[in-house]
């Protein structure tokens, strides 16, 4: 990333790059003066000083595509570190996000399984394979070794071994989501008649447990019950969104068991899965009319004094599975509802260009700015999280009402060019954005942003294909 004092090394000659970096040059006084009141009131809107018209939602979703592929390619297994490593971002200082996030690995390893299903030609499917694979392969070591907590494991460095700092631990929603995906990778690999890496590698149904899926199924399904930390690595306790991604590992597993003949272990996993129905549904406030991302508190941050949380939006996007709790389910939209409103007033961006979305946080009470605590920001991946879900609800009507289904489709539209409006010029992503500012700030180039960006894309594309279909045959969406 680039700082002001770098800006002033530019050569005279001017060649598309320096002009692309002389942007850069000019935001950081813009920065500058604003901070320091040299230049606009506060009351004036920070970035439209420099900004350029905005691209339509679709054909900035299809370049910035484009790109998240290129970015998810260079932040799997990049230089210096063990194939199958997915590093949560490149940078490895104020803040280090270079090591392999279990959970944030897998929920890239979600979309890569989509890469290969969609690839255009051999060469892009036989990269995605690969990536595939050498994941499967690190995931195996990653619980063959030794660690704190077992498989609740959240953080190993690059170069296979575990991170032994001072971290929440467990974190259940991991090995969760990696048996999730494998799940419906095994499926596929088991559709093309690649029975014999799905039985080596994949799921086996021997005890104790010696391939990856298999391990995972076992941990989730004899551990669900006790108590981890959420996706935030902040709050020690029972959380809607682990819960929703163990259901739904569940129920890949138990029916990838069943097409393997292991039915004993078929029917315990979707036991299990009946019971967390029952947990989850506890998670409904009537009183405040949302739902709570953590029951039982136990340790942690404890001034979530909301219960408001993207936690709970983003475990309805990743953990669907079936009619159980999805994006049209009244409780969701109820706490959607009320998460968006609340963080609408409550970042200074919001309350300018209301043609844009509100950039959404993580919670309301947030304090981490990426490289303090003391006062949280807007995040990429929450606010395209809610452009997905927009975009869904859209699909959701289409065939059924037009008004709604044109109406949810511009509201994630919006979501979308709230992140565009925020972006660096050449479409890169940071983990979140400056609630003063606007500007990219913490991590650079996110992994799970680039992820995120493909799944609104995809669900934005679906919606549209499927009004494209309904008017063909001559009925109105």
């Amino acid at each position: 990333m680039l700082c002001g004092s770098q800006q002033f090394l530019l050569p005279l000659t001017v060649t598309l790059r320096h002009i692309i970096r002389m942007k850069f040059f000019f935001r950081f006084f813009v920065i500058f003066f604003v901070t320091s009141g040299a230049w606009a009131s506060e009351a004036d809107p920070v970035l439209s000083i420099y900004r350029e018209p905005l691209l339509r939602p679709a054909d900035w979703l299809q370049k910035e595509a484009e790109l998240a592929q290129s970015k998810l390619n260079q932040n799997i297994s990049p230089a210096g570190t063990v194939a199958g490593v997915v590093i949560a971002s490149p940078q490895k200082e104020n803040p280090n996000y270079f090591r392999h996030w279990v959970r944030d690995a897998a929920l890239t390893m979600d979309v890569v399984l989509r890469l290969w299903q969609q690839a255009p030609n051999q060469g892009q499917r036989a990269l995605w394979e690969k990536h595939l694979k050498d994941f499967t392969f690190f995931s195996r070591q990653n619980q063959l070794t030794t660690s704190i907590t077992g498989l609740g494991e959240p953080i190993f460095e690059v170069n296979g071994h575990v991170f032994q700092g001072p971290w929440g631990r467990p974190q259940n929603d991991g090995p969760a989501l990696r048996a999730a995906v494998l799940s419906d990778w095994a499926q596929m690999l088991l559709d093309q008649g690649d029975s014999q890496f799905v039985n080596a590698w994949l799921y086996s149904s021997g005890l104790p447990a010696q391939t990856v899926i298999k391990a995972d199924l076992e941990y989730v399904s004899h551990h669900w019950r006790e108590s981890s930390f959420d996706l935030w690595e902040e709050v020690r306790g029972d959380h809607f969104y682990t819960r929703m991604v163990q259901r739904r590992a569940l129920l890949a597993g138990a029916r990838l068991a069943q097409r393997l003949h292991d039915e004993a272990a078929a029917r315990w996993y979707y036991e299990q899965a009946s019971e967390l129905e029952q947990e989850i549904s506890k998670h409904w406030n009537p009183d405040t009319q949302q739902i709570d991302v953590t029951l039982r508190w136990k340790e942690g941050v404890n001034y979530k004094n909301s219960a408001l949380d993207a936690a709970v939006l983003l475990g309805v996007l990743h953990g669907e599975w079936d009619s159980f709790y999805t994006v049209g389910n009244s409780q969701v939209q109820s706490t959607f509802e009320r998460m968006v409103s609340r963080f609408a007033s409550l970042y200074r961006i919001n309350s300018h260009y209301e043609n844009l979305g509100p950039a959404l946080g993580r919670y309301p009470e947030d304090l981490y700015g990426g490289t303090h605590f003391n006062a949280g920001n807007p995040w990429v991946l929450t606010t395209l999280a809610a452009a997905e879900y927009c975009y869904k609800q859209a699909e959701r009507w289409a065939g059924q009402d037009r008004q709604k289904t044109q109406r949810w489709l511009k509201r994630g539209d919006q979501f979308v060019q709230r992140v565009q409006f925020h972006s660096y010029p050449d479409g890169s992503l940071s983990e979140q954005i400056n609630r003063e500012t606007g500007f990219m700030n913490s991590a650079a180039d996110l992994t799970w942003n680039y992820s995120a960006v493909l799944t609104a894309h995809w669900a934005r594309k679906l919606t549209l294909d499927k009004i494209k279909f309904i008017e063909n045959k001559g009925e109105q969406p």
